[in-house]
């Protein structure tokens, strides 16, 4: 019998404001702007394996201050921008800004260790 290819499972992870986050499943149908319920996502690029994504249809006055996700910004990047509202962790995109691809569970982890504190700044490539 021949073996067939298991698919490869990939991840999101969605940081509020407040309260906790979620590590959601990412399909290959699921978009930034489904996840943050959102009509336009603005991606921001960490590291050429990493993108997070914020709404952008909503005025900043009317979003709070996101700390939590800035913190895991400040991992990758020494001096982040501030960031407002829901923010959402996924892999690259593609060859199209529409091509979003998920993180690896690995990937996902190292975030959710920075999120909790476990570790304090990003590994390097190939770690």
């Amino acid at each position: 019998m021949p073996a067939t290819a298991t698919p490869v499972e990939t991840y999101a992870l969605w940081v509020p404001p407040a309260g906790p986050f979620r590590l959601l499943h990412w399909h290959t149908t699921t978009t930034p702007q489904s996840a943050l319920g959102c009509d336009t996502a603005r991606p921001a690029s960490l590291t050429s394996e990493l993108t997070m994504w914020t709404d952008d249809d909503l005025p900043l006055t009317r979003r709070p201050r996101n700390s939590r996700a800035q913190d895991l910004m400040r991992a990758y990047q020494p001096h982040p921008s501030l960031c407002f509202g829901d923010a959402l962790f996924t892999g690259t995109t593609g060859a199209t800004s529409d091509e979003v691809h998920g993180l690896t569970f690995d990937q996902a982890l190292t975030l959710i260790d920075l999120y909790c504190g476990t570790i304090t700044h990003a590994p390097g490539p190939g770690h």
